[in-house]
């Protein structure tokens, strides 16, 4: 460095591979270049030539940033005892002098040691262990020990396998980017479209961005909307993050840097490049940038190891929401049959946020309903799906965030649904008047078979939430989704009986006077019509019953 630093510095302190990426950094910052310069992602994540995994946090910025440096256009690194196993040599210049002297990379990885033996830790001993068990034993038992390693690019090592190189064209559509920014607009924090500027609104959740048309190309769309992904992990339902710096402030900027940080990682990832107007994006930053890092820095690895957080955590998001779409997830309930016997059923998501019973028998052996409920997953509808069992609560979140992101997805592809004039009349209606449930709920039905259908609905494994929609309350936020909700749990009661299900839903707080009845006639069908295909399609499943006692039928408490 240029500059003279006070002796017992933070700096001071740091590992020589620290201060050099340190010392690169601030140069960068510097020269006005921001933390990095164009070229960024064209060679791809810096990859371990041995086993193909790639390198993480400081040694994937470390390494990215020597790579820009010395001009390599390979992101395949080898140790020299690699290099000497594979019958490999290094390169040589016009002087016939070794490519390979001085050219070595430090990295550093950290290795788990177990306390007493000073022996690298063995996983196995963790095995059998609750969550909890296992940190109080990692905690007590382990420490980690930071190792060394010097690397050197493919570039100069002869012998190495011919690299297929991918030429990137920023005006490319990447499909991995167009998926993440889907995925996180229906599952995750909601991107609107339109404006001049790109920012985070964390009180409404939201990230703004300008159109694609409004950038240079879709590269420098896709790592503007990354940085703000970015940002949005830190609200409190993700990674909860202080995201209350104010414009200017220290932790203002340090919240930047983290969050370009991340874009940096996730360009890598997806493979686009860093344009140069992204870089000039960050030019506001760079003396706040530059000044902490100076100051302190430990700033610059907190900032990395929080940005590879931040793109770990994305990256499991992104594959939970390609498992939200791709499969289907199902839950087995226990209850009581109304002798008093313990009974299993399976329940799986279903529209409106809703879940549903997949047999139309209770079972009181455990294996049964699930070899029967294997031949369901056997059907035309199912064949080829993969399935995998959550708890019940979890089934219900999923199935309330597929509801959301279906939503989300028909606004983002701007898909317009028909709707019927009367639902639209309906829907215009504001839900400004309660009704008075002083003149509804159970005590106005007056047909045992009409209390016997609330009842039931009361004790099935979804009894609270139905208790609060007979009683008035929203569940989802939108009038008509609370109304088909409602009507599609009745419907499960009422053995195909339009008359009672009307009876009984007028007795509810989502009945409303004021809309036409035609409107809540022809839901009432349609909910009786779902139940009546969910049953026609598992038929083949045989109904049981066990000795000297009948079975419960689909209105059992399940």
């Amino acid at each position: 460095m240029s500059e003279k630093r006070e002796k017992n510095s933070a700096y001071d302190k740091l590992t020589p591979q620290r201060k050099a990426l340190v010392d690169m950094v601030l140069k960068n910052l510097e020269n006005g270049k921001g933390i990095w310069e164009q070229g960024w992602a064209d060679t791809g994540i810096p990859v371990s030539v041995a086993t193909g995994k790639r390198y993480h946090g400081i040694n994937n910025l470390f390494l990215s940033l020597i790579a820009i440096e010395r001009g390599y256009t390979d992101n395949r690194w080898a140790t020299f005892k690699q290099i000497e196993d594979n019958g490999w040599s290094f390169k040589k210049d016009a002087e016939n002098k070794s490519l390979g002297k001085g050219a070595g990379v430090t990295i550093e990885f950290y290795e788990l040691r177990d306390r007493e033996t000073k022996k690298p830790f063995d996983n196995s001993v963790l095995d059998g262990m609750t969550e909890a068990e296992r940190q109080k034993y990692m905690d007590d038992n382990v420490y980690r020990l930071r190792k060394y390693y010097r690397v050197f690019n493919g570039d100069i090592i002869e012998g190495i396998p011919e690299r297929k190189k991918h030429i990137i064209d920023p005006s490319e559509t990447v499909e991995r980017a167009e998926k993440l920014l889907a995925h996180w607009n229906d599952y995750e924090a909601k991107i609107v479209y339109g404006g001049d500027n790109a920012f985070y609104r964390l009180n409404t959740d939201e990230i703004h961005s300008p159109k694609r048309e409004a950038f240079k190309n879709l590269h420098e769309f896709y790592g503007t909307n990354f940085h703000e992904i970015g940002h949005s992990t830190g609200h409190k339902s993700r990674l909860d993050r202080d995201l209350s710096g104010a414009f200017g402030s220290e932790k203002y900027a340090l919240e930047e840097l983290r969050a370009e940080l991340s874009a940096m990682f996730l360009e890598q990832d997806v493979g686009i490049a860093v344009s140069e107007k992204h870089i000039e994006n960050n030019s506001r930053y760079i003396k706040e940038w530059h000044d902490e890092i100076k100051k302190d820095p430990d700033a610059l690895f907190t900032a990395i190891a929080d940005a590879e957080k931040i793109t770990r955590y994305i990256a499991t998001k992104e594959a939970e929401a390609e498992r939200m779409e791709s499969a289907e997830p199902y839950a087995v309930v226990e209850d009581t049959d109304e002798l008093g016997d313990k009974v299993y059923g399976v329940r799986m998501a279903s529209g409106y946020g809703q879940t549903t019973l997949m047999l139309p028998t209770a079972y009181k052996d455990r294996e049964k309903l699930l070899a029967d409920f294997d031949k369901i997953k056997e059907l035309p509808t199912w064949k080829d799906k993969e399935f995998y069992e959550v708890s019940y609560e979890q089934l219900q979140e999923i199935s309330e965030k597929r509801a959301k992101a279906e939503d989300r997805r028909a606004e983002r592809e701007n898909r317009p649904l028909y709707v019927l004039p009367s639902v639209i009349a309906a829907r215009s209606t504001a839900r400004s008047k309660p009704v008075n449930m002083a003149e509804r709920g159970e005590n106005s039905l007056t047909r045992m078979s009409d209390l016997d259908v609330v009842e039931r609905a009361k004790r099935t494994s979804g009894g609270e939430q139905f208790e609060k929609l007979y009683n008035g309350k929203t569940m989802f936020g939108d009038e008509e989704k609370d109304e088909r909700a409602l009507m599609t749990r009745l419907a499960m009661f009422v053995g195909g009986d339009e008359e009672q299900l009307m009876r009984v839903f007028r007795s509810s707080g989502q009945y409303r006077d004021e809309k036409p009845n035609a409107l809540y006639a022809k839901m009432a069908r349609e909910s009786i019509a779902r139940i009546d295909r969910l049953k026609g399609n598992i038929a083949v499943v045989p109904a049981r019953e066990s000795a000297g006692k009948k079975h419960v039928g689909a209105n059992a408490k399940t």
